[in-house]
């Protein structure tokens, strides 16, 4: 690829193939003699560029003074953000990581919308009966509403996702995140710093002093948070977040382990939806084996779309809840869709592939 050599330059056209390419974070990681670049699509990271000319020290320098961060420290870890325009003079935030490693300074970019249009229910893949459950629970006045799965599972686009439905001149809405990924419009958001104490748990304290209808927590971390969490469930507040597990019934053990009860959450949990993310096979060139790829894609991949398991708070599962069922006997009481089940029929239906399939939620 053809680059201008001044570092301005370098990383104005550097970001703006990233975003052309829809990519989510861009790699800068000094290698001996050489700047190596990678940009993340689709969930998978690939090599773009090998830098001789733009050294790391000099792409660093210029990423930490627009993102103010301090020049002089090298030893420590540093994060910061500042915006940028595409091609069409779209808004987008850039979100600055560094890391000291080896031979220098490693920067992680991530590449986040800034335009206020949030992905439609109709995106985010669910099914039609997945979406009528997640429209009925998001439009009820109070419980607790939690969104489930690992890192880069697509949790805070569907958080976000289900605050733009909610979002109107009538609630309160205010969110607790960390960091503030995207700009809301009439939502009211809130980024915690630990450096001085303002955790998840002394934020949603405060919020509930607020007079809230709508909390966003972007994630129960610890036993104190999960319990301020499903008091404001169980006192009028409809409650958003997630948690780190491999499926739905899972996040009953985790609250569990957190000394939530089983009564209280039998009296406040509305849903769980566990999620993973797939890489959809290009409408242009995909075929009944596994992709290679064409000018609209990438290996026969784009896009995403996402994969969902839905578990619903109803009169069985409280019942079973109460009598002290273990989570995998409720699941097959109650004939849960799994993650494995939803990811088998979007197979059938041609939008993924068996081997994305296996590579997002593993083997059955």
């Amino acid at each position: 690829m053809q680059i201008n050599h001044t570092i301005a330059e370098f990383v104005q056209e550097i970001m703006l193939l990233a975003i052309e390419k829809n990519a989510s974070d861009i790699h800068f990681e000094p290698q001996p003699h050489i700047l190596k670049i990678r940009f993340r699509i689709d969930g998978i990271l690939y090599d773009i560029h090998h830098s001789s000319t733009i050294t790391a020290p000099m792409l660093t320098n210029y990423l930490k003074i627009q993102a103010n961060l301090d020049i002089a420290e090298k030893r420590l870890p540093q994060d910061g953000r500042y915006p940028i325009k595409n091609k069409l003079n779209k808004n987008y935030i850039c979100r600055v990581s560094t890391l000291p490693i080896l031979h220098g300074e490693k920067v992680v970019l991530r590449l986040l919308k800034n335009d206020g249009n949030i992905l439609s229910i109709e995106h985010l893949g669910l099914e039609p009966e997945q979406k009528i459950i997640f429209q009925k629970n998001i439009d009820k006045p109070q419980g607790l509403i939690l969104i489930t799965g690992p890192t880069g599972s697509g949790k805070t686009t569907t958080l976000y996702t289900a605050l733009s439905l909610l979002n109107s001149n009538e609630r309160n809405i205010t969110t607790i995140e960390d960091p503030i990924e995207i700009e809301l419009e009439n939502i009211n958001q809130l980024n915690v710093n630990p450096k001085i104490g303002l955790n998840f748990n002394h934020a949603l304290r405060a919020i509930l002093r607020q007079d809230p209808d709508i909390i966003m927590v972007g994630e129960i971390r610890d036993r104190e948070t999960a319990k301020m969490a499903i008091h404001a469930a169980q006192t009028g507040h409809l409650v958003l977040s997630t948690l780190h597990t491999n499926n739905s019934v899972e996040s009953l053990t985790r609250l569990t382990m957190m000394g939530i009860s089983s009564l209280d959450l039998v009296e406040s949990l509305n849903l769980i939806i566990a999620q993973r993310l797939a890489r959809k096979c290009c409408k242009h060139c995909k075929t009944t084996m596994e992709n290679i790829g064409c000018q609209y894609c990438i290996l026969g991949y784009h896009g995403r779309t996402g994969i969902y398991e839905l578990f619903e708070m109803n009169e069985t599962t409280k019942m079973l809840l109460l009598n002290g069922a273990p989570p995998n006997k409720i699941a097959k009481e109650i004939h849960l869709s799994t993650l494995w089940e939803n990811g088998l029929s979007k197979v059938n239906a041609g939008i993924i592939t068996q081997n994305e399939l296996q590579r997002s939620i593993g083997e059955k």
